[in-house]
């Protein structure tokens, strides 16, 4: 229990796996940077399906409770440990899975693993671009290796991941197939998508064909029923679950969030901030909700992003 000289926070924490009712608003005492660490306000957080994966027992056994969920952030540096580099006042965002503690107003974190917000980057857009933007970096560009004249298939591209992914593929020249709800369509297409199908229409499958790379967002089931439009040779990748059995003349790999645990974040943050900045790459946050709506925030489906601020 905190003292009562100890300053506290508003922070969301759960003490039990489950549905958004685990989801417990309290003041907690906030926490004290050690060395290397910095205390970030936090301006925003942002939402992801992860997070939410979560609250639900994915990590049960793995995770201390009670747990302060969020996964990414941005804000602004109010307190440094000795050795980091991050002086008070500085803008920063960052995110590391699945333990940044983000839903909260003050979290602490390494400040290797932090990037300076660029003055072209809103607060929103930087909280909203860590996970998300890791995770569509590493299957497009590290994984993926997408060059010039491929065929580019992203299942979900109007998601957080998806519609990151589509622009990514579409700026190395790659022929980009998406898949949305037709509400969805005109904004796939804003993206730089040449091609979007209606992920409803029965059998699209299988009038796909000769794909170097599918990015699926949505379910290993829906992924393997693409194996048949994948060239020899190409590769499938799945964003959330380990992909089913595949035939030997493709590959298929997962790339989850996990993408944001590699060390440390700062280059391939500010590298993919500096395409914000450029006009290259679109964060398109179209919600946004108070801390104390997190339990909605996190049972709600927005197209591209959502965030919190605490």
């Amino acid at each position: 229990m905190a003292s009562p000289a100890e300053p506290l926070m508003h922070a969301v924490q759960i003490d039990a796996w489950g549905g958004p009712e685990q989801l417990i608003h309290r003041h907690v005492p906030r926490p004290v940077p050690g060395p290397g660490q910095v205390l970030v306000r936090v301006r925003s957080a942002a939402l992801n399906a992860v997070d939410r994966r979560v609250r639900q027992g994915y990590m049960d056994g793995q995770l201390p409770l009670p747990y302060t969920g969020g996964s990414d952030f941005s804000g602004v540096v109010e307190a440094t440990g000795d050795g980091a580099d991050l002086p008070p006042g500085t803008a920063v965002f960052g995110a590391l899975w699945p333990t940044s503690g983000a839903y909260a107003e003050y979290t602490v974190f390494d400040a290797a693993d932090l990037a300076r917000k660029p003055e072209g980057l809103g607060f929103d857009e930087a909280a909203a671009l860590p996970v998300a933007g890791i995770t569509a970096r590493v299957a497009v560009l590290d994984d993926g290796r997408v060059r010039q004249g491929q065929r580019v298939l992203v299942q979900g591209a109007a998601g957080g991941v998806g519609h990151l992914a589509v622009q990514l593929a579409k700026n190395q020249g790659a022929h980009v197939i998406a898949t949305a709800s037709p509400a969805n369509h005109d904004f796939v297409r804003g993206l730089g998508a040449d091609e979007v199908i209606d992920y409803r229409e029965p059998d699209y499958a299988a009038r796909l064909g000769g794909l170097d790379l599918v990015i699926d967002g949505v379910s290993a089931t829906s992924l393997s029923a693409l194996y048949p439009a994948i060239r020899p040779g190409g590769l499938a990748i799945s964003l959330f679950d380990p992909p089913a059995a595949h035939p030997d003349e493709i590959e298929a790999r997962l790339v989850g969030t996990v993408a944001v645990a590699q060390q440390p974040l700062r280059t391939p943050l500010e590298a993919l901030a500096q395409l914000v900045v450029e006009g290259t790459l679109h964060v398109a946050v179209t919600a946004a909700y108070p801390l104390s709506e997190i339990a909605t925030a996190q049972e709600s489906s927005v197209r591209g992003k959502a965030v919190v601020r605490p």
